[in-house]
């Protein structure tokens, strides 16, 4: 923390709001100094700026950023955004440049999938999807490249069929195949960390999150948090930052703050309801096809179970399940037949929401790619809350019935 004095806060117990749009200087050579700073102009001594104007910083934002970068363990710095896709799309502007080459977990969040696809041409950056989950495809897409790649975004658990990947090993491939290329790699936290998984821990670059979804926790806020080992390569995310606007409100940092304090005893007990969800699903019911959710795997699935035993500490409280019937009639009469459950998109609230990934977040893909990703209309994907999970189950299996 930097610009904030928390004698400012005198003895609240919570930290305040500070709803300001500018800061005075106490001198024209100080205010000269801070915006040195902040532009890396002549005089700029290497120190971060103070409070300067609320686009660059504000005091709930250095007091959220700071709290995140400390329990995201590996993580030396912080930036906090208005979205998730603000800080996805931001990190990979301000670290890529024309003719920048992008490996990416096939499939992966919509938003990315469609920034990646058909706006990154756009500024020059070719993006390659593969199944991460599968190393073998990685080494090939690795060892077949005629160039190396700049950057392996990996979304993991992938959304929405929750496929593992081995961040680890795929860090390693990255050293292996990419020689002297320094291959940033960044991963996708949303679905278990900080709390199911540090990436930072198994070699990743730069750790990225919605937090709209468990960070916020309560489906009253919208932003996003990028994450990095290197202060400086987070001091060049937020120049982009900045000069993009991309700057959350001193409203949205408290809240966001607020709800850090709360983030464990959510997480695991949203898990711990997701599990008895996943098991009654998948406990022979004649209208389900085929559960996914990590707390399921086996030692007979190889490879996924041994990434889930290796680098998580817990299996989240996302799932998706194919309907037996697999067409968009049945799951229209599935989803319309809840009554617990909030047919709405997003995730990571206290409430359980339950969505159709291939016509609702990830319907800006291509048919094709849907299909071979496996994202078929009998596919549904549930986020499990903190209610009841009796109430929960109870609901999906009444649903079941009018399939």
């Amino acid at each position: 923390m930097v610009g904030y004095d928390p004698a400012l806060s005198e003895n609240a117990v919570t930290v305040p709001i500070f709803p300001a749009s500018t800061y005075v200087f106490p001198t024209a050579a100080d205010g000269e100094l801070q915006f040195a700073r902040a532009y890396h102009l002549p005089r700029d001594d290497g120190q971060q700026p103070g409070l300067i104007y609320a686009r660059l910083n504000n005091p709930n934002l250095e007091i959220f950023e700071t709290k995140m970068a400390a329990i995201e363990e590996g993580a030396a710095c912080a930036a906090v955004f208005p979205s998730g896709m603000s800080a996805i799309t931001t990190a990979i502007l301000a670290t890529l440049g024309p003719n920048s080459r992008v490996l990416y977990t096939d499939p992966v969040y919509g938003g990315t999938y469609f920034f990646l696809r058909f706006l990154g041409e756009r500024f020059g950056i070719t993006a390659v999807p593969v199944d991460t989950s599968q190393i073998d495809l990685v080494e090939r897409a690795l060892s077949d490249a005629t160039e190396p790649f700049d950057m392996i975004l990996i979304e993991t658990p992938a959304n929405p069929t929750l496929s593992m990947t081995n961040i680890r090993r795929v860090t390693e491939l990255a050293k292996e195949y990419c020689g002297d290329k320094q291959t940033l790699v960044m991963v996708d936290n949303t679905f278990l960390g900080p709390v199911f998984l540090r990436p930072f821990e198994c070699g990743a670059d730069l750790v990225a999150y919605s937090a709209t979804k468990f960070i916020g926790g309560h489906s009253d806020l919208i932003a996003g948090v990028i994450l990095a080992k290197d202060p400086k390569l987070m001091s060049l995310i937020k120049d982009y930052r900045t000069i993009l606007g991309g700057t959350v409100s001193p409203f949205t940092a408290w809240l966001l703050t607020r709800s850090l304090a709360t983030l464990w005893p959510r997480m695991l007990w949203q898990a711990a309801n997701a599990e008895k969800v996943a098991r009654a699903l998948a406990a022979d019911h004649p209208k389900v096809e085929r559960v996914l959710y990590p707390g399921l795997l086996r030692p007979e699935d190889g490879e996924a179970y041994e990434t889930y035993q290796q680098q998580c500490t817990g299996p989240g409280s996302l799932i998706s399940f194919y309907l037996r019937d697999d067409s968009w009639d049945a799951a229209q009469r599935f989803l319309n037949s809840l009554e617990t459950w909030h047919l709405a998109v997003s995730l990571g609230g206290v409430e359980s929401l339950v969505e159709h990934p291939r016509r609702m977040t990830h319907s800006d893909m291509t048919i094709e790619d849907l299909d071979s990703c496996g994202i078929t209309d009998g596919l549904i994907r549930l986020s499990v809350g903190t209610e009841d999970p009796a109430d929960l189950i109870s609901d999906l299996e009444q649903a079941l019935d009018k399939v």
